[in-house]
């Protein structure tokens, strides 16, 4: 008998998956009669975790499977052989088109990800207050297709861990109005090192090297697992790692600069946390998703007081590290 299958797709970015994993999660516990399969990007198949009713299908659609032929045989085999009974475009992109096309012509139940897009162009223009839940937009497609479920969780639990002197710190993000100053962070980085803690640096090895602040630590990805599930704190950028923090249990400071929480990225969180904005600016948010250039030139959106931080680092941590100053 062949296995009932919901097949699901979201090829980027990193963090868009990140928010999508707890959903299929909930969809899998909630129908334990059906298998889910993700087709993402492969390099992003080691941030996330191993599920008995999930499978994780990593389709490198920028090498190997790059060209329309190329694409079109793996989509009629998988399909062929497969035979879901649900197809669930999470992307709603050119990368989907044509997967999405193709599980109509084989009877599959189709639904495709409302983006909102007249909505947050409202949003950015002060019109509206806040966007839906990119999380509860996820859900709503799997509701689309018959197979709802409660979201957002109403017994999201804790996480409960024991004292780390270890804080993660990640400024970098590829859009510079979501990054967070590496002046300001070297300063965290130091109090914390001062105060008698570890620091490790998250980040790409360029990244890495343009770190001007004291000796920190970096750990290949293969070692970053362990440290999401251990470390006393994060301090992070609207990027995949407050994502990682949230699906981790790690208790985090997220610092939105360009980018807006009401914008509806958010994670659910089951950790102790903290969203900090800037204040005072008529010009935030500039953005959904964050982007290379400042209207007004200067990105005073970045200038999150030190102290304000601090406070915030405080507020989480799960440390012996005496934070008091």
């Amino acid at each position: 008998m062949q296995e009932k299958r919901i097949a699901v797709a979201r090829f980027s970015a990193l963090g868009d998956v990140l928010l999508l994993w707890p959903v299929l999660e909930a969809v899998a516990a909630a129908y334990p009669g059906y298998k889910l399969t993700l087709f993402t990007r492969p390099a992003f198949l080691p941030h996330l975790p191993e599920h008995p009713g999930i499978q994780k299908v990593g389709l490198d659609i920028d090498g190997s499977h790059a060209g329309l032929g190329a694409q079109f045989f793996f989509w009629w085999g998988w399909f062929r052989s497969t035979y879901p009974e649900v197809w669930v475009d999470a992307h709603a992109h050119l990368r989907t088109a044509l997967p999405t096309w193709m599980a109509r012509r084989f009877g599959a139940r189709v639904s495709r990800l409302n983006k909102y897009r007249p909505q947050r162009a409202a949003f950015l223009r002060g019109e509206l207050e806040a966007l839906p839940p990119v999380q509860s937009s996820y859900a709503a497609l799997f509701a689309e297709v018959g197979f709802p479920i409660s979201w957002p969780p109403v017994d999201v639990q804790i996480a409960v861990r024991a004292p780390s002197p270890v804080l993660l710190l990640a400024p970098f993000s590829a859009q510079r109005t979501k990054c967070m100053p590496l002046s300001t962070a070297s300063e965290l980085a130091r109090r914390w090192v001062d105060a008698g803690g570890e620091v490790v640096l998250l980040g790409s090895p360029t990244e890495c090297s343009t770190w001007p602040g004291p000796p920190v630590q970096t750990v290949p990805q293969s070692a970053e697992r362990a440290l999401w599930q251990t470390a006393a704190a994060a301090v992070v950028t609207d990027s995949a790692n407050q994502h990682l923090a949230a699906l981790h249990g790690t208790p985090s400071v997220t610092l939105w600069t360009g980018t807006s929480p009401r914008a509806g990225f958010g994670p659910v969180q089951s950790a102790p946390h903290v969203d900090l904005q800037p204040e005072g600016l008529d010009c935030h948010p500039c953005s959904i998703f964050g982007q290379s250039t400042c209207a007004r030139g200067d990105f005073a959106c970045q200038t999150v007081p030190l102290e304000k931080i601090w406070a915030a680092i405080a507020q989480v941590a799960r440390t012996e590290v005496p934070l008091s100053r």
